[in-house]
């Protein structure tokens, strides 16, 4: 697995969950939110239907203590009028309000508090001591004609009737003050409801707009740009990407829309480059094949010569035409080389063996002037050795030319963490730059006077039919590394 598909990876489970947790925060606030002033004003209209529940019930009282307030004040007249007229029909309506006494205060008696039962209980004391008073005393004197009696009598009956008045009144009108406290506090009730119902509901308004404009802010924003890129992308613009866009889901999305881009545009580049290079290597092939003979030819004349019967200077202009076709064959060879799908015959190879051979030969071969320093680690690969031959000695050719005689060259290697083998081979010369990084490679660049361009190119056509990656990087204190990285099999190249 790539590092990127492990980054992707990992971040997979976060990305699976970020943009549902905001949601499911958003959604959940406003729904906590909207519960708890339900309740409230739930709890709000509970406390008013009580208050008005009591209201009811004060309103009751007050009717019945207003009731039992003039009933008392008619017990009083009605014997007045039975004192003066004497007639039976008083009596009647005198036990009339006797009676709407004692049911007004039966009435009144179980929706008073206990502190006002005792008033209660001394207007039924006043109103019965005054009908006792009109029955045992006023009825007689007035009957029996004692004048004396009769007005101390009605003395003592109007002090009782007035004194239960008042104590009537006065019980009337506390019950009409819990009444209207009750009211008041029915009334701010109402108002702390409505209140509450109000900023309730302009706070569910601000967070629904806060979650609304977060939600474009994060989400339909991004999406916005990911379907500007999209198009562009399906027009046939490979470069384009979206970069870090978002969180959580949506940069998940926007990493592998930023993948499947570079992958499209890699294979772009993968497709244009082997339509050219097989483009290039017919044509190499065919002006190998043409050139390669008539050299061949010039070549054979030359040897045949007999040189020694030539003058001096004759001589040594034959010689540089011959080193110069041989120059112009090896060319034809090296064309030849590119143009050719590399056919390979892979066994188990272990490349630090075989990496020491090629030194040595080359050491020994006494064409390499600069000092070979090895750094090397066992590791096997599944790769054609003679192939892999011609790779090094390609490279580090490459690398003597390109560096000065007294510097050494390093070839360093060994086994990948996953399998397979890495090598290098660094140079001291002047370096490499960015454009040429990606250049070098290609058939017939070369930064060497003289250079055909080809080298590189065969050692990446055979790395590439291994399966493997070649790549030329800055080596740090100055020069170039050429890094060559083999799989432990052979991988089909796409």
């Amino acid at each position: 697995m790539s590092s990127r598909r492990k980054r992707e990876a990992a971040a997979r489970p976060e990305a699976e969950r970020t943009i549902g947790r905001r949601l499911a925060a958003a959604f959940g606030t406003v729904a906590v939110l909207s519960v708890t002033l339900g309740a409230a004003l739930l709890l709000l209209v509970a406390h008013v239907s009580g208050l008005v529940g009591e209201m009811r019930r004060d309103e009751t009282a007050i009717k019945a203590s207003l009731t039992l307030a003039a009933a008392v004040r008619e017990q009083y007249i009605h014997q007045a009028h039975w004192m003066l007229s004497q007639e039976a029909e008083h009596l009647g309506h005198y036990e009339d309000w006797l009676r709407s006494v004692r049911s007004a205060a039966a009435t009144l008696r179980p929706l008073l508090p206990p502190d006002r039962i005792a008033r209660l209980e001394q207007i039924e004391r006043d109103s019965g001591a005054l009908d006792r008073l009109f029955r045992e005393r006023i009825v007689p004197a007035v009957r029996e004609g004692r004048r004396d009696d009769l007005l101390a009598a009605h003395a003592e009956a109007e002090r009782l009737s007035s004194m239960a008045a008042r104590r009537a009144d006065a019980l009337a009108r506390s019950v009409e003050l819990d009444m209207a406290g009750i009211h008041r506090r029915a009334t701010r009730a109402t108002t702390v409801a409505l209140a509450l119902g109000v900023a309730g509901m302009l706070g569910i308004l601000l967070l629904s707009a806060y979650f609304t404009i977060r939600l474009r802010e994060s989400v339909l924003r991004p999406l916005e740009r990911l379907a500007v890129a999209a198009r562009r992308l399906g027009s046939g613009d490979f470069s384009v990407r979206v970069g870090p866009l978002g969180r959580g889901e949506l940069r998940a999305v926007a990493r592998a829309f930023d993948s499947m881009a570079e992958e499209l545009q890699d294979r772009e580049r993968r497709l244009v480059d082997s339509e050219r290079m097989a483009a290039i290597g017919q044509l190499a092939a065919g002006v190998a094949h043409e050139i390669n003979n008539p050299i061949g030819i010039i070549r054979g004349y030359i040897k045949s010569m007999d040189r020694d019967s030539l003058p001096p200077g004759l001589r040594e202009e034959i010689e540089i035409i011959d080193d110069e076709a041989a120059a112009c064959q090896r060319i034809a060879e090296d064309l030849l080389a590119y143009a050719r799908t590399p056919s390979l015959r892979p066994q188990e190879v272990p490349m630090h063996d075989l990496i020491e051979d090629v030194a040595r030969r080359l050491s020994a071969a006494g064409g390499l002037r600069p000092r070979l320093r090895l750094d090397l680690r066992p590791g096997r690969v599944h790769a054609d050795p003679e192939r892999m031959r011609q790779v090094l000695q390609n490279l580090v050719r490459n690398a003597a030319e390109a560096g000065p005689e007294a510097e050494e060259i390093e070839i360093s290697g060994g086994p990948l963490p996953g399998g397979g083998y890495e090598f290098t081979v660094s140079d001291r010369g002047k370096g490499i730059s960015e454009e040429e990084r990606v250049r070098v490679f290609e058939p017939f660049f070369s930064r060497r006077a003289g250079g055909s361009g080809l080298g590189l190119a065969v050692c990446r056509g055979i790395v590439g039919a291994h399966g493997g990656t070649i790549a030329a990087e800055p080596r740090p204190g100055g020069g170039t590394t050429i890094r060559v990285r083999l799989p432990a099999a052979r991988r089909p190249e796409r």
